[in-house]
């Protein structure tokens, strides 16, 4: 049974590849299981372009710490089809998943859904059988047509930054890409923002009155920064004073005080009980792979030990935008020589996503991304010709390494995919 995509490609290829925008297919094999989605209590769900998963992790650590049972849905996997889905705080187990997926392609009978919306289906069953204290749920794409937004009832809707992303499936503008994120805002709900372009505003207050919503917004209504040594959480009720968080990058800081924000309205509303110490200790000890992490492993030992290797999942032009930032900062300290590992998805902006690294580096070494269609040197050679990059090509992120083996004090981004983040750090 598929924990593995790469060893279980069969399994994913019976799935609809793509599927119109419509939730009827999901909303019929949940009725097949029993609408599971309906006994859920305690939902927050959490849209967004960037930084969603790392919202998500920041919250269930600090839920966990605080003495709190958590499910979870998250997208995509890295390496295993478990890691979409935590069960009372775990990830769920082979034999588990195994079972689910089993029931659910029995209640299915060859009817032609998504891969996502099967997964969807899944998730929603098992916690409707292991019932947690929270249930938090990760939009796998859009909002208002995602497999996720079958759910009645939540306590709390976020809405991480909007950005380019997914237009042939979402829309080619910013407003259109907001309007479906918007759409898990339920009637009389309170919504968290991040941060967020000007010209969406007004589409987000409609949209908060066609609801009859509250919004809860950055720099409006909550901040974080960085003081000194300090990152200093504030809103009109709190201040939160942090030493650290887990995950690497000043762009994480705000995904932190998203769900600091989260958290804090919760506490307001009576329905979480956290310290401000557990808190600390749990965006402390938040683990999120993949995301702006560096290498220490095999991976290493190809290249210079003068060398490091960062990986990182970004995949449209905010995404690099935000990592472009962290490496320039870097640089300032050991002005490290920037080289680029680029896996992307066709049909990705590849023009913006390239154009934030100018600042940083002047190579990109393209490499494919394995059991996906993938861009290919000619075009980013097209696409680079005026920005005075050096592009190559090799067969894999470890041949990319091994043509770097003998020059000293690089810094080598290995990025463009959650795909290619996953191989890295597996191979790793």
């Amino acid at each position: 049974m598929p924990n593995d995509s790469s060893k279980d490609k069969f399994f994913y290829d019976q799935f609809l590849k793509n599927p119109d925008k419509s939730l009827l297919r999901i909303y019929d094999i949940l009725l097949k299981l029993g609408s599971p989605q309906k006994s859920l209590t305690n939902v927050i769900h959490i849209a967004g372009t960037n930084g969603k998963g790392s919202t998500l992790a920041f919250l269930q650590s600090c839920l966990i710490k605080s003495g709190y049972s958590v499910n979870a849905f998250i997208s995509p996997h890295l390496k295993l089809l478990n890691e979409r889905i935590v069960i009372n705080n775990n990830t769920v187990n082979d034999e588990t998943l195994e079972a689910i997926i089993k029931e659910c392609m029995k209640t299915l009978d060859n009817e032609k859904i998504s891969f996502f919306e099967f997964i969807t289906a899944c998730a929603y069953k098992l916690f409707a059988k292991n019932l947690s204290d929270w249930h938090l749920i990760e939009v796998g794409m859009g909002g208002s047509h995602d497999a996720t937004n079958t759910l009645p009832d939540k306590e709390l809707s976020i809405i991480t930054p909007i950005s380019l992303d997914h237009e042939n499936f979402l829309g080619n503008t910013l407003k259109k890409i907001a309007k479906e994120k918007l759409g898990i805002i339920n009637q009389g709900s309170q919504v968290i923002f991040g941060p967020q372009d000007n010209c969406l505003k007004d589409i987000i207050l409609e949209h908060l009155s066609l609801t009859n919503s509250k919004g809860f917004f950055y720099k409006d209504d909550w901040d974080i920064k960085k003081i000194n040594n300090l990152i200093v959480y504030e809103d009109s009720d709190s201040r939160l004073e942090i030493n650290s968080i887990g995950l690497n990058g000043d762009h994480q800081i705000k995904n932190a005080g998203l769900s600091i924000a989260s958290l804090k309205c919760l506490e307001r509303d009576g329905k979480i009980n956290i310290s401000d110490e557990q808190m600390k200790q749990g965006l402390k000890e938040v683990y999120w792979p993949g995301r702006f992490s560096m290498l220490s492993g095999k991976l290493t030992n190809i290249v210079n030990n003068s060398c490091d290797i960062w990986v990182d999942g970004c995949h449209n032009p905010a995404g690099s935008k935000v990592i472009a930032r962290e490496i320039l900062s870097m640089n300032k300290t050991d002005g490290k020589e920037v080289v680029i590992v680029l896996g992307l998805l066709k049909k990705k902006n590849i023009e913006n996503f390239i154009q934030n690294f100018l600042d940083v580096s002047k190579e990109i070494i393209v490499v494919p991304i394995k059991d996906r269609q993938s861009i290919d040197e000619s075009e980013v050679k097209i696409i680079t010709k005026k920005m005075n990059y050096s592009t190559s090509s090799k067969g894999s992120i470890t041949q990319a390494l091994s043509s770097l083996k003998g020059r000293e004090n690089l810094r080598i981004l290995i990025c463009g995919s959650l795909y290619l983040a996953a191989e890295a750090i597996s191979l790793d």
